[in-house]
């Protein structure tokens, strides 16, 4: 299993989690497939990322639209890529049209046959047991999404864009009150990410692990 969950990518320790998964994958040149968490008819956030992609020696050349602009043909090129970058964006629109397209499954079974995962913020929220966590981002249920499960590809939920002030006893008292399901968390500051290879979790910058009793 290779993933990465990022809070911010623009950050030193953000893209350190991204190469460092890319890197595990070999010395080549990766080709990055992209789902966008929502319609990006300029490409607003799409081409920047493929910027950052290409400084790492890589290429996203795979644009992958969940609503009106969904085909098929695009997600079979999407799979066909050694690495999916899911973006960040509004959480649970995010999940909604994942779970419209029957992707979990399909993302769950890319990652079982050695396909990477790069989560940004609400892309790396998707990877955990469920998007509880949106909440405390600012995130508001406006599609009325009901089940908030998630791929479940790591055993903890994750908590982006959280300062080190934020990492409070009463935030996990907040977390509690949200899920009893939510008794082990991250809280990923922008300069921090987690990197999962396999069984090894690597911490880059200061993430914060939470066990809530």
């Amino acid at each position: 299993m290779k993933l990465a969950l990022v809070s911010d990518p623009n950050t030193e320790k953000g893209l350190a989690g991204i190469k460092y998964v890319l890197d595990a994958m070999g010395s080549s040149s990766k080709r990055i497939g992209y789902i966008a968490s929502q319609p990006d008819s300029a490409r607003d956030y799409y081409l920047p990322t493929q910027q950052m992609y290409s400084k790492l020696g890589d290429r996203l050349d795979c644009y992958l639209e969940l609503e009106e602009g969904f085909n098929e043909a695009s997600l079979k090129q999407l799979l066909d890529c050694d690495a999916i970058h899911l973006s960040g964006g509004d959480t649970y629109r995010f999940l909604k049209w994942l779970k419209y397209r029957d992707l979990l499954p399909v993302l769950h079974q890319y990652v079982t046959h050695g396909g990477a995962l790069i989560g940004i913020s609400a892309g790396a929220m998707i990877m955990t047991p469920s998007i509880d966590t949106a909440i405390l981002c600012g995130d508001k249920n406006l599609v009325g999404l009901r089940d908030l499960s998630g791929l479940s590809l790591v055993p903890f939920h994750f908590v982006p864009h959280v300062s080190l002030v934020e990492k409070t006893s009463n935030m996990a008292r907040e977390l509690a009150a949200i899920s009893a399901d939510l008794l082990q968390v991250y809280f990923c500051g922008d300069n921090s990410s987690l990197v999962i290879l396999d069984e090894d979790i690597v911490e880059l910058g200061e993430p914060f692990p939470w066990v809530i009793n």
